[in-house]
């Protein structure tokens, strides 16, 4: 070919014509994301990707929705996913079209302004479905409401349930992060803030000068995998800050008065005037004596119980060799670095395989395996997390999993 110069300068030129951002852009050769995809299902639209090579900060997904009938944009925000994520879930409130971008960033944070159609640009539209929720689901509208309030160093949360239910047989679990919570895959950046709650309010005194978001769950639907998030109901949509420098700096001191004392400390001095409130200290511990040594080894001390952790499963189809595609691929996954135990292989192949649309029951079995991978290597806040993302197809198994996974949890302090 004459002049290919000549030629790719022609290629570019018309290509500024019809995407001068994606013109402008490239000539400064700017990280981006690449291979977008978006999925529809159950009324959720799942984005995928893969970050880019030469890029560690958080990943900025700019987002625009048109109404069905309409060609005024309802919505035109930002959302930002920690970089390694790869993927983003949202539900699907109306019909309409919409458009992502998904944009790459460097350490500060700031996104590069590069868009590419088919590559970090994509463009659908959606229709809302009605599903009909299953009695498990509906125990999730029993939290009707989860309120803020910040009072001076510390912030109020105040819930109200539904209908009968109370929470003296359903303790709840409180969780905080500084990202907003609107999926399950949200609270592996958030912590626990307190276990066992039984009542409203309750005081949580994070760090100043950061916006924290909530979202409150029953502990027994953890336990059986029902757990579900609902914005505005037991998340909270506006964060919530105390300001920086008004009561305190970093954590409260031993004087505050973070929870309430069960009994109250008796004043002899106030009881009875004229006592005499000198302290005297005990003497130090005296040794036992060999008769008391003696008779202190011979007590049936019971042996702590050790955690029985559980071994590698398999699907019976993902043992046999029938079937082509994403079946193949999932199959020689299970048959190779899986059933050989090589678990950090395990993972590294699961995620790239999973980054891609799959269909649900394909999806499912995955996170089975990676959920038992992360099992395996002790990873259990990650591997909870894939439990509960297949539950809703393969409930006995990821149950199973899950109630196994608590324990441990519980052990580590997580």
């Amino acid at each position: 070919m004459k002049h290919p110069e000549k030629v790719f300068l022609l290629i570019l030129i018309a290509l500024s014509k019809l995407y001068p951002i994606l013109a402008e852009d490239t000539t400064s050769a700017l990280p981006f994301v690449r291979q977008l995809t978006a999925a529809v299902q159950d009324n959720v639209v799942r984005l995928q990707w893969i970050d880019a090579p030469d890029s560690t900060g958080p990943v900025t997904i700019i987002r625009k929705i048109i109404p069905a009938g309409s060609s005024t944009p309802k919505d035109l925000d930002s959302i930002q996913v920690p970089h390694g994520v790869q993927s983003y879930i949202e539900p699907i409130e109306s019909d309409g079209l919409r458009s992502y971008l998904v944009l790459a960033s460097g350490s500060d944070g700031n996104p590069y302004m590069v868009r590419i159609p088919n590559t970090n640009y994509v463009e659908l539209d959606v229709k809302k479905t009605n599903l009909v929720l299953s009695q498990s689901d509906s125990k999730y509208q029993n939290i009707s409401s989860l309120k803020t309030e910040v009072q001076k160093d510390s912030i109020l949360l105040s819930f109200s349930l539904n209908g009968s239910e109370t929470t003296s047989s359903r303790p709840l679990v409180l969780y905080r992060s500084t990202q907003p919570i609107r999926h399950i895959q949200d609270l592996l950046q958030a912590v626990i803030v307190q276990g066992g709650i039984t009542s409203s309010p309750f005081v949580d005194y994070p760090v100043p000068d950061i916006s924290y978001y909530y979202a409150l769950v029953f502990e027994d639907d953890i336990k059986q995998g029902k757990l579900n998030l609902e914005a505005g109901k037991n998340t909270t949509l506006v964060p919530a800050e105390v300001p920086a420098g008004s009561f305190r700096i970093g954590l409260p001191g031993p004087q505050q008065n973070i929870r309430s004392i069960p009994l109250p400390t008796l004043s002899i001095s106030a009881a009875v005037p004229s006592a005499d409130n000198t302290i005297i200290l005990p003497p130090l511990a005296l040794p036992l004596s060999p008769e008391t040594q003696k008779a202190v080894a011979s007590l049936p001390f019971p042996e702590p119980q050790k955690m029985v952790l559980k071994k590698p499963r398999a699907f019976s189809q993902d043992l046999n060799a029938s079937g082509g595609g994403e079946e193949f691929t999932l199959r020689s996954i299970v048959q190779g670095p899986f059933a050989s135990r090589d678990w950090n292989e395990v993972i590294d192949q699961l995620v790239r395989f999973l980054s891609l649309p799959r269909s649900s029951i394909i999806e499912a079995r995955g996170r089975f395996y990676l959920g038992q991978a992360y099992y395996m290597t002790e990873k259990y806040r990650e591997a909870l997390f894939e439990f509960l993302l297949m539950q809703n197809t393969y409930p006995a198994e990821a149950r199973e999993w899950i109630q196994s996974i608590l324990p441990l949890l519980q052990s580590k302090g997580m």
